[in-house]
């Protein structure tokens, strides 16, 4: 059995809990889960004594293991390090083996003896080991040598790596794991799949920029190096698990989706690259370092599991502390923040244990609180005295805790269209839909557990309610299974039925892999073999300059995918703006599967815009009308003439409501506006209509915790701003920010906070000099307290195409009609002895060579099918020049028609005309004029048709039908 039993009914109150948590601890056998009495530990209080504490490696050891950090000094603190032998079975050298510890100058011989005694003892304790970190922008003083270019600083990164690595790839001392690259990512890209320009580079962000990316930049790629680092510690250590490692993933979406993209294309490159791993990931594990405190957004954190777990990396929670928000070494914790902390602790562990197929291991960065680099925050489950808090209680038996029955129920697969899904462990899936099915047909029926009928409660609620599905327009399917006797204890799923769909990415031009453009592909139909097309087109005549195609296999069914085309070099960005770029994607059958993205390169695609509103979760830059400053997150010591402290501001240049200047827009100028109550909110409450927002920034110098805006205290009528800290919850009176609305014509608002038990409110104050928050009595216009939000937008146009590459004429020819012999003149400016290849499904029936920029193509009526489809598609031997798609009809009806006309003598003239009307209601009109003598009856060909026509005297026309053959 994978995890622990609980009891069947709800602990409602502390006396419930402690004997849920007395029931959980007997259900162990005693050799299974040691046990100790919590006065044992050094330093115990009477109030925790006489408890017994478990050992958390032998609670969570179904599910994952459960780590801590290690330092020298441990191992002679013979208590403490009892202590960690107790409770954990992986630990990570918190300084030990990071650069400035290790090898601090590369001028002389790293220092190895200090972590070699160090982990000597810890693997014969029989510890699993992780190094960290090996490339890495901060305590890494000496690497890479400043002043470096790029086949300098990657000779000096293989040299590091190969050394330190290489030196723990063997002997007593041989580590488990490695982070191998830390903090790489920006906190909140703007695109977060275009992961290069997701990174830290020299210039962004400005607070602790990647020196190994500077470095690689002069005179490469900078992004290079993360593939680099990892490849040279493969080398260097063959047997060793390998992790990407960063924090802040689980704030929002954005850089865990950076994170993952990175991982995709690294690991796809490294199999293409090295065959012989024979399917071994070069990045195999994706580090969440965790450092958080109680504002954290659990959902969130779910996403993000789920956007890591769909790479195929295992998954480590690394650095895992919860800390308060505005404790210190003074002001200690209450006891109801206590109970929150371990209420938020309860939470991350009843997740991390639903996701535990995922995750390989929990660490919590600091034995005890006064062990931990964030000791003010009082932010790890064992006190000072590594007496358990009511934190660890909580962890030990998080859904006890809780209040919650067992386990919640889990689904064990679903099924629809005679596919059967396996959940294991998924909450959310994507479904592909048949073409010609417009409403899906799901319920509780097409669902399956494992538990007796009586004992849950299977629920599923579709949006829309109908069903209906189209494209672009998912169906969701929301399942809920829960216990009968426990309603609120349940398990969720999201089952997205849609028909197949692609979206593009932001294309990018870069200098390792040329003008790159990707395309994401959902719910695959595992048929479609999609064909990615990249067109570009001179500006000034219109002709194509240059063509890429790429075909690729069908994605699994039901799966998602993201494609890639690029050219085989950079284009020069002079030559760029002579370009117009098309990117279409194709399937297999020569067939637009979505509308192709047209890019003009002398118009932004992305910018930021003036906002007329707000909209909690958005990133926004904060612009004062009065000086034309945007809100930087930078501390100015005294903004004049308030002397006070405040925030610096960055000039930006504003044409027609868009942000021009600067071009690179540094992610401190960024804030994410996020919904929050205050908790003292005078009159500005949402009955009255205010809504109120934290202004977060992710950029936060030395920093690790997000840090929101706020004002200080303050006895006169400046207050400073402040982002260096986390300010207490009962204070987020001065955090939160509210607004007077914007002007429809001109963006213009006013932000500000009030402490309604004092009355006082303050207004974001703009000048030359920076910010500060001004104390005002009203909130009429006044130009200095006056601001603007710009919004990021992406503006892109799109084309239905029916055609690419080269220019290719049919005329006359409109189409082909099912069943029909047909001649088709195919033009094109190709070379002499090109071929011209009529296409059916993706398969050649009939083909011509081009003599002088013509060929015909001849078909058979038995190889044109109404059900097909067709295209003409151009070769220059195995080089595909274009293509245009030849639409396919039926015969709707035919109608004849006939007049004669007297000549001399006993000559006639008789014309013959048929009119057709084909399935896509257009038209084709045949003639034929024929010479007869006086009156005639006979039948005459017309076009595809015979038409029997019977004249008479006086010019008339006694019958006129098509004759059935």
């Amino acid at each position: 059995m994978k995890g622990m039993i609980f009891l069947k009914k709800k602990a409602r109150n502390l006396l419930t809990y402690f004997l849920a948590l007395v029931f959980t601890l007997s259900s162990f056998p005693a050799a299974s889960l040691p046990i100790i009495n919590a006065s044992a530990a050094e330093g115990v209080d009477g109030k925790a004594s006489g408890t017994e504490v478990v050992s958390l490696k032998e609670v969570y050891k179904d599910h994952f293991l459960i780590g801590n950090t290690v330092s020298p000094g441990d191992l002679t603190n013979t208590a403490k390090y009892d202590f960690m032998k107790f409770h954990y079975n992986a630990l990570t050298p918190e300084n030990a083996t990071k650069p400035d510890s290790i090898w601090s100058n590369p001028t002389r011989d790293p220092s190895f003896a200090s972590a070699d005694n160090m982990l000597t003892q810890v693997k014969a304790d029989g510890f699993y080991t992780i190094g960290h970190a090996l490339a890495w922008h901060n305590q890494s003083t000496g690497w890479p040598p400043s002043g470096q270019n790029y086949t300098e600083a990657r000779a000096s990164l293989q040299r590091y790596i190969s050394t330190i690595a290489g030196h723990y790839s063997q002997g007593p001392y041989k580590l488990d794991a490695w982070d191998v690259v830390n903090e790489a990512m920006r906190d909140n890209p703007e695109n977060p799949t275009d992961w290069r320009n997701a990174l830290r580079s020299g210039i962004n962000p400005m607070e602790r920029p990647s020196r190994w990316f500077e470095a690689y930049a002069n005179g490469g790629n900078g992004w290079d190096y993360i593939y680099d680092a990892f490849l040279f510690a493969r080398e260097a250590a063959p047997d060793a698990v390998l992790y990407y490692n960063d924090f802040n993933d689980e704030e929002l979406a954005n850089k865990a989706i950076a994170i993952a993209s990175m991982v995709n294309e690294l690991n796809e490159r490294y199999a293409k690259e090295y065959p012989e791993a024979n399917g071994r990931k070069l990045i195999e594990g994706i580090g969440i370092q965790g450092h958080y405190n109680l504002r954290l957004n659990v959902d969130n954190l779910e996403e993000v599991l789920k956007i890591y777990s769909e790479t195929g990396c295992e998954i480590s929670i690394t650095e895992l502390d919860v800390q308060f928000n505005g404790t210190s070494a003074e002001v200690l914790p209450t006891e109801a923040q206590l109970k929150e902390q371990a209420e938020l602790y309860a939470k991350l562990f009843m997740l991390y244990k639903k996701y535990s197929d995922n995750i390989e291991r929990v660490t919590f960065w600091g034995v005890a609180d006064n062990n931990s680099w964030r000791r003010t925050g009082h932010p790890l489950p064992f006190d000072s005295s590594r007496a358990p808090k009511e934190a660890y209680w909580a962890i030990i038996n998080p859904e006890a805790y809780l209040g919650l029955d067992d386990l919640s129920p889990k689904l064990t697969s679903f099924d629809f269209g005679g596919d059967v899904f396996n959940v294991a462990g998924k909450t959310e899936f994507d479904v592909n839909v048949p073409k010609d099915m417009s409403n899906i047909d799901f319920s509780a029926a097409n669902v399956a557990h494992e538990y007796p009928d009586d004992e849950v409660d299977v629920s599923v609620t579709l949006n829309p309610a109908s069903g209906a599905v189209s494209l672009g327009e998912p169906a969701v399917a929301t399942v809920k299974i829960a216990w009968k006797e426990s309603p609120n204890t349940s398990t969720t799923y999201k089952v997205n039925f849609g028909h197949m769909t692609a979206e593009w990415d932001k294309d990018q031009n870069y200098k390792d892999t040329g003008y790159r453009s990707s395309v994401n592909i959902r719910f695959s139909d595992g048929e479609t073999e999609p064909k990615l097309f990249q067109e570009f087109y001179n500006l000034d005549d219109g002709k194509l300059a240059m063509l890429n195609s790429k075909e690729f296999q069908p994605l699994p069914k039901h799966t998602s995918g993201t494609l890639t085309i690029n050219t085989d070099s950079r284009i020069d960005n002079d030559q760029l703006k002579t370009l117009t770029l098309k990117k279409s994607l194709w399937d297999q059958n020569w067939a637009p599967i979505n509308p192709a993205r047209v890019t003009d390169f002398t118009a932004p695609e992305n910018f930021w815009r003036l906002a007329k509103t707000i909209e909690s979760g958005k990133t926004y830059i904060v612009v004062s009308a009065n000086s034309g400053l945007a809100l930087t997150n930078r501390n100015v010591a005294s903004v004049e003439p308030t002397n006070k402290r405040g925030l610096a501001g960055t000039p930006v240049t504003i044409d027609d409501g868009i942000i021009i200047a600067p071009e690179l827009i540094q992610d401190n100028t960024r804030l994410i506006f996020n919904e929050q109550t205050s908790p003292d909110p005078g009159p500005y409450t949402s009955e009255n209509g205010y809504t109120g927002y934290t202004m977060l920034s992710l950029v936060h110098g030395g920093l690790v915790a997000p840090s929101i805006m706020y004002r200080d205290f303050s006895s006169d009528d400046t207050a400073a701003l402040r982002t260096d800290a986390t300010i207490a919850d009962s204070a987020l009176d001065r955090a939160v920010w509210f607004n007077t609305g914007i002007d429809p014509d001109t963006g213009e608002t006013t932000i500000f906070s009030h402490t309604g038990s004092s009355g006082h409110t303050y207004a974001l104050h703009g000048n030359e000099y920076g910010f500060v928050t001004q104390r005002v009595d009203s909130l009429e216009d006044d130009a200095a307290l006056r601001v603007k939000l710009y919004e990021y937008v992406s503006d892109y146009s799109y084309e239905d195409l029916t055609s690419l590459g080269v220019e290719i004429g049919l005329s006359p020819v409109k189409h082909i009609v099912s069943e029909r012999d047909a001649n088709i003149p195919v033009t094109a400016d190709v070379p002499d002895g090109s071929k011209a290849v009529l296409k059916k499904d993706g398969v050649s029936v009939a083909a011509a060579t081009f003599a002088n920029g013509k060929a015909i193509i001849s078909v058979k009526g038995s190889d044109v099918d109404a059900g097909a489809n067709y295209a003409v598609v151009v070769y220059d031997g195995s080089e595909m020049l274009g293509a245009v798609i030849l639409p396919v009809v039926t015969g709707v009806s035919a109608t004849p028609s006939a007049t004669v006309e007297r000549l001399n003598g006993n000559q006639n003239r008789l014309t013959v005309t048929v009119t057709e009307v084909f399935s896509d209601d257009s038209t084709e009109v045949f003639t034929e004029e024929i010479l007869i003598k006086n009156n005639a009856a006979d039948a005459y060909q017309v076009g595809p048709y015979k038409v029997y026509v019977d004249t008479k005297g006086n010019n008339k026309i006694r019958k006129c039908y098509i004759v059935n053959e």
